[in-house]
């Protein structure tokens, strides 16, 4: 059994998200497979399910940076669950808004509906590239998108003077559709259950033993080794779909299916080290860190 962690980057945890658009920083559990957890891969490359290889959460149905376990004319993203908790679902749509598919001279793109919804849409290119400020378009009755040009859309970003400014940002399923940074921001869109991603900047590195991150992230380990996270309070065997569900200092380990809050160790045999029994697994690709599973 093989496991996966997935940043979603940004500084704000899963449980912090809100409507509109924020980010949401959150690090896909490991998978308690034998002697060691593999951390796998980061977002770019395999996501939290290999379609068709057994392992992973029954509330993944679909791999988001693979786009695999979907029919034809459906597209795999990450999507908020009846219990609160985030799962990955096949959606029908119009068009792909990473791949393009749309006509020459149309983009794939998030549109808003005066009926109160948002879906995605084949609608006029805009001229805003990656980076440069955008504005709501000039758009027909009853529809409503951005100036960004074929493949970006305009998020909202938090400024050093505590406004709001608005930037156009590449939309992505996998770090490889990123030119630069990783494929780890989400888009939480009012009107829809679909939650796209665009490329932000990459994760900061830490030390989740001195749990050196600025205030109030928490350390915890992903893909290519620790990240710095917004931090959980989920108590040690604590249900979790994510690590930084979990309180700073221990991560969301993957068993049968079902992922519980492990406490963090230094591997081999040092120290902080485990109790009542558990055994200290090492993290693949995380140096030194392991988790403490019964």
């Amino acid at each position: 059994m093989s496991a996966r962690l997935v940043l979603l980057g940004g500084a704000l945890m899963l449980g912090l998200w809100v409507a509109g658009c924020d980010d949401g920083e959150t690090v896909r559990p490991p998978t308690d497979g034998g002697a060691t957890l593999d951390s796998g891969t980061d977002a770019g490359d395999s996501g939290p399910f290999d379609a068709g290889d057994g392992g992973g959460s029954s509330d993944f149905a679909c791999n988001v940076p693979k786009q695999a376990g979907c029919a034809a004319g459906q597209e795999c993203l990450y999507t908020d669950l009846a219990d609160g908790g985030t799962g990955s679902q096949c959606f029908a749509g119009a068009c792909d808004v990473v791949r393009q598919d749309c006509p020459s001279g149309q983009r794939c793109t998030y549109v808003g509906l005066d009926a109160g919804g948002t879906e995605r849409q084949c609608v006029a290119a805009g001229t805003a590239t990656e980076g440069a400020p955008c504005t709501l378009a000039e758009s027909p009755p009853g529809q409503t998108y951005d100036t960004c040009a074929s493949g970006l859309y305009c998020k909202d970003e938090s400024q050093g003077d505590g406004g709001t400014a608005f930037f156009c940002r590449k939309l992505c399923h996998a770090t490889s559709d990123c030119g630069s940074g990783e494929c780890n921001t989400v888009l939480r869109l009012a009107g829809t259950r679909e939650l796209p991603l665009v490329c932000g900047p990459a994760s900061a590195r830490c030390d989740p033993f001195a749990q050196d991150c600025e205030s109030p992230l928490g350390c915890y380990p992903s893909a290519n080794g620790p990240v710095c996270a917004g931090q959980g309070a989920l108590p040690e065997g604590a249900a979790c779909d994510f690590s930084n569900q979990c309180s700073a200092g221990s991560t969301c380990v993957l068993t049968d299916g079902r992922g519980a809050c492990r406490t963090l160790c230094r591997t081999p045999a040092g120290s902080p080290g485990c109790e009542d029994g558990a055994a200290c697994r090492a993290i693949n690709q995380n140096g030194d860190v392991g988790a403490c599973v019964p």
